[in-house]
């Protein structure tokens, strides 16, 4: 069997690259780089050098592959130019799915995130079936749900698709742009103090990579010709998972909170002058105010029709830990 892959060179992507290898699977994989470093190495693994905005490169890696795994996707929400993430996660996504009806795949497995639903509403965890209640926070929000509108669209027309929106994913991985919850850990472990936003009750769902991974495979392996489920882990508070943090690693952490405002307030003028001088931002105040907002969730749909586990945060952590290196 062949799976065409897209983003092997991502933190979810890698390691479903791998899981899928192992398998005895063969994985065409997309990418841009072929000498990239982050490229996994097995005999399972085929490169296609390409991007999924060039249609005709996905032409030539999706030929006789039976299923397809899109986890590529722009996720810098620094950037503040809208076409990055449109091209990558609107029109990149249609050029897969146009590929893979003409060459009628099995199935289309999209990476999606929990982020589409907005915040959650007081302590009442987002469900598959909640609208979205506020506008759009930024552009990776905007165009990751204008790419599942386009996965439903070629449903309708007959192309077996399942939509993962996944959770605030951490545990052993590459270390990318779209991991901050390792670097979070990183730095309870290794500094003195930090400074942060006095918002420490929001709170938030956490998914461990290997339970992402394994959703995949499971979305991939089931009977759902069409569906849409929430991949996640444990809902905790940034109190919590400070102090969870905290006890795994050892740390001797002075945690000093800041009011919220004027934190919002510094970034803000920083990115004018930033913007001025042509610097890429360091933070924003969009993605401020994205880290600081209520994200509770349930996975129960994915656990009655896919069979997913969840495995507990406590010992996803201490996984994550040891494989940082943290506690030595």
């Amino acid at each position: 069997m062949k799976v065409l892959l897209t983003g092997a060179t991502g933190y979810i992507g890698r390691q479903l690259a791998l899981a899928l290898a192992e398998r005895n699977i063969q994985v065409n994989a997309l990418v841009r780089d072929l000498h990239s470093l982050k490229v996994p190495k097995h005999e399972n693994f085929f490169l296609f050098k390409g991007d999924i905005c060039d249609y005709a490169s996905i032409e030539n890696a999706i030929k006789e592959c039976s299923y397809v795994m899109h986890t590529a996707a722009y996720t810098n929400l620094k950037c503040r130019n809208i076409d990055n993430f449109y091209n990558t996660n609107v029109i990149g996504t249609e050029n897969l799915l146009k590929a893979a009806w003409k060459h009628q795949v099995k199935k289309v497995v999209y990476t999606s995130t929990l982020s589409v639903y907005g915040p959650s509403y007081n302590q009442i965890p987002i469900t598959e079936t909640q609208p979205r209640i506020t506008s759009y926070a930024n552009d990776y929000e905007l165009t990751k749900s204008m790419s599942e509108e386009i996965v439903r669209q070629y449903s309708k027309k007959g192309l077996s698709s399942v939509i993962l929106n996944v959770s605030k994913v951490y545990g052993p991985g590459l270390g990318t742009y779209s991991n901050g919850v390792n670097r979070l850990i990183s730095m309870i472990a290794k500094k003195d103090f930090l400074l942060v936003p006095n918002r420490l009750k929001s709170t938030s769902n956490y998914v461990f990579i290997n339970d992402v991974v394994h959703a995949h495979l499971l979305a991939m392996e089931s009977d759902v010709n069409y569906g849409r489920y929430i991949i996640g882990g444990e809902n905790i508070s940034y109190k919590q998972l400070f102090s969870l943090i905290k006890t795994l690693t050892q740390s001797k952490i002075k945690i000093l909170q800041v009011n919220y405002a004027m934190v919002k307030a510094f970034f803000s003028i920083a990115s004018i002058f930033q913007n001025l001088l042509r610097v890429a931002p360091s933070i924003t105040p969009k993605v401020l105010d994205s880290l600081f907002v209520n994200r509770i969730s349930s996975s129960l749909k994915a656990q009655k029709e896919l069979n997913y586990k969840i495995t507990p945060l406590h010992f996803g952590l201490k996984k994550t830990v040891e494989y940082l290196n943290l506690n030595s």
